[in-house]
């Protein structure tokens, strides 16, 4: 037997081992990344003190928004009420609108985080698992070499402790 094959087979197998717990990671049927994706809980990373933090962050975006609309979109839209509008009621309107957001943004981020998880677990292996399994496969590349070079020295290790030269 050739005594490069022992190293060669050590080095190969764990090459595939790392190789494998990638796929199994997108393995069909299996409990893989789409039980992890039910068991996430998206209250960990959406909560009401974090939408409230992050409504406080967009709010000149909003504020913004809210302008162009009143002061253009409205007076297109329905003429007849633009003409009983003025800068004073627009602001009046904003801050309505602002404090109504205010309170229902925790509220509506949150149903829209859980049913964009669901979304994407009902499309993990149709759409997102190609995707995914390429970039994952991609950037584990270093690792499974040096799972090969580990594999490697371990089959010379094992080849100089069990045949004598």
């Amino acid at each position: 037997m050739n005594l490069f094959v022992i190293p060669l087979m050590t080095g190969l197998l764990a090459w595939f081992i790392a190789w494998l717990l990638v796929k199994l990671v997108f393995w069909p049927n299996n409990a893989g990344m789409k039980k992890m994706l039910e068991q996430l809980d998206i209250s960990l990373f959406i909560n009401k003190e974090n939408s409230k933090q992050q409504f406080e962050a967009i709010l000149p975006t909003i504020d913004h928004q809210l302008h162009e609309f009143f002061t253009h979109k409205l007076g297109a839209k329905l003429p007849m009420v633009s003409m009983f509008i003025g800068d004073k009621t627009i602001e009046q309107l904003k801050e309505v609108f602002v404090e109504e957001l205010r309170e229902i943004f925790p509220l509506l981020i949150q149903h829209l985080a859980v049913k964009a998880k669901d979304d994407f677990s009902e499309q993990l292996t149709t759409k997102w698992k190609p995707l995914l399994e390429a970039s994952l496969l991609k950037a584990t590349r270093s690792y499974r070499i040096i799972a090969f070079s580990i594999g490697l020295v371990w089959g010379i290790l094992i080849l100089i402790l069990t045949h004598p030269f």
